[in-house]
């Protein structure tokens, strides 16, 4: 089994590469796993971001294992060093949410240093950001929390709605300045004139 799995991990098609990679996310055996560690770790070079998508979504299911630390302990410095270099949406997506959930305090590190750009992240990137920003800010007397509001602040001008309206409620729920309580509500009516559909117009006037 794991012969064929590591020769579908090198195929020409990338398509079957993909899927195996995929497979593997729904593997929790270790011994199976671990001799096809350093082919999975090898397709996160690859030149086709299907595949490099697939290869950080396999390491983030092996990683979050009850075990997994052992079979690719470097994964966190791995998934960080091809975040900083990919370019595809959904590819970067994978990679900030593994360091989300199994490494913190580097995408943590990752959103502050690139505060700057945050507004011009891909759509999926700006909704893990804002969750990423509401986990950090559940707890108490955290001090640092207007640099996270500056940085929701700036993505209210995303051209994407679901980032707006992720972020408006983010704002209300982080914050009970009036500056902050008056934005999100400009921020709510601006969709509700904005939007056609009337079952996303309750939704935003529940809100």
């Amino acid at each position: 089994i794991c012969q064929n799995l590591r020769n579908n991990l090198h195929h020409p098609n990338e398509y079957i590469r993909g899927v195996t990679l995929r497979f593997l996310c729904r593997l929790s055996e270790p011994e199976v796993l671990e001799p096809l560690v350093p082919s999975i770790l090898e397709n996160l070079d690859h030149r086709h971001h299907f595949i490099r998508r697939h290869a950080l979504s396999a390491i983030s299911s092996i990683y979050r294992l009850p075990h997994g630390d052992q079979l690719v302990p470097d994964a966190p410095e791995l998934v960080e060093r091809a975040l900083a270099s990919e370019q595809d949406a959904s590819a970067r997506r994978n990679a900030f949410l593994m360091l989300c959930t199994c490494a913190q305090e580097r995408a943590v590190a990752y959103l502050l240093s690139n505060a700057d750009r945050v507004a011009e992240w891909p759509d999926l990137l700006q909704m893990a950001a804002v969750a990423l920003i509401r986990k950090v800010c559940r707890s108490p007397n955290r001090a640092d929390k207007g640099r996270y509001i500056k940085i929701i602040i700036a993505l209210l001008s995303s051209p994407s709605t679901a980032v707006v309206y992720e972020c408006a409620g983010a704002l209300e729920s982080l914050s009970s300045a009036p500056t902050a309580v008056r934005a999100a509500a400009n921020t709510y009516c601006e969709l509700l004139s904005s939007q056609s559909d009337n079952n996303v117009k309750l939704i935003v006037l529940d809100r």
